[in-house]
């Protein structure tokens, strides 16, 4: 009997450790879970200076409203917004390291799609696909005489050296003046060296009203527009980018599901789209052979249609 009680007690000694090791692994296990649970997402998104106050104001809200339908599945999240003022070529380069910024909403492009992670969900809806141009006043008739693309590409367009419809432009035979900034193509066009400047819709009205009063004769040309499928997307980058491209990706069909999607984007376009009067246009239409075959063209929940007269 005291040899049983000798052993139980040595036995009951030796496991003491044992479960205490056994509690400590749980805890470390516990904290470690609790720690993966309280993971924030950080996406900071770029506020490019070639977009206009009302595609800037779209896209956060869109963004935030995604971010929060996210929010149950994926949990807590970290928006910022960063101040970069640069060029689109150096903007991919910093949405690689994806340390000052991981976030853009862009003009697709083959180069983008392949180095970074898009969203294909056109983001505008498609609207920055439709082109209105800024003209001298003084030449308005001479675009009203306008009645297809050919004679269109008889009339010198302006567009910036980095961005994405540049080469399409060329490539459908219109004679193409670059530039390398807005603010530069602005005094291009000021100054004669070419006849229209084809901006989307949103950039056309702002920028319209922003250089007018170096410009005075700047106008809003009235009779057609120009439509180049050329999604705005979403794009990530930075080491976490396909975790942070997933999360987004399933808020917004949330969005595109309930409804909310087409909700915001007429609350921001309607008001544009009818002081282009975009729906009474003559609209020229040009292929894009550089668009990416993963477009999803024939998906018409994500697109805009003026001819479609329901809101």
């Amino acid at each position: 009997m005291a040899w049983k009680n000798w052993t139980s007690w040595r036995c009951a000694i030796l496991r003491r450790p044992l479960i205490k090791f056994g509690k400590w692994l749980c805890l470390l296990a516990l904290a470690g879970w609790q720690g993966m649970a309280c993971a924030v997402d950080v996406y900071t998104i770029d506020m490019n200076s070639s977009k206009s106050q009302y595609s800037d104001s779209h896209i956060v809200h869109l963004l935030q409203t995604a971010l929060e339908a996210s929010r149950p599945r994926y949990g807590p999240y970290e928006l910022k917004i960063a101040q970069l003022r640069m060029e689109r070529d150096r903007l991919l380069q910093e949405m690689l390291k994806g340390e000052l910024v991981n976030l853009s909403g862009q003009v697709t492009s083959l180069e983008w799609e392949q180095k970074l992670t898009p969203i294909r969900i056109p983001l505008d809806k498609g609207i920055s696909c439709y082109r209105i141009s800024l003209i001298d006043s003084r030449n308005q008739d001479m675009f009203s005489a306008v009645r297809n693309v050919d004679q269109l590409k008889a009339l010198s367009l302006g567009a910036g050296r980095q961005w994405s419809l540049t080469t399409t432009y060329r490539q459908a035979g219109f004679h193409v003046v670059e530039g390398n900034t807005s603010a530069g193509l602005h005094s291009m066009l000021a100054a004669g060296r070419f006849q229209h400047f084809p901006r989307a819709i949103d950039e056309a009205v702002y920028e319209q009203a922003a250089y007018q009063a170096g410009f005075p004769t700047l106008a809003l040309e009235r009779s057609f527009a120009l439509y180049v499928p050329s999604p705005r997307y979403f794009f990530l980058g930075g080491a976490e980018q396909r975790r942070l491209a997933q999360r987004l990706e399933y808020g917004l069909q949330l969005l595109i599901a309930d409804g909310r999607f087409d909700q915001l984007f007429h609350e921001f376009y309607d008001g544009l789209i009818d002081k282009v009067s975009l729906r009474k246009r003559r609209i020229f239409r040009l292929d894009n052979p550089l668009l990416s075959p993963q477009t999803p063209l024939s998906n018409k929940a994500y697109w805009f249609d003026p001819l479609d007269q329901q809101r």
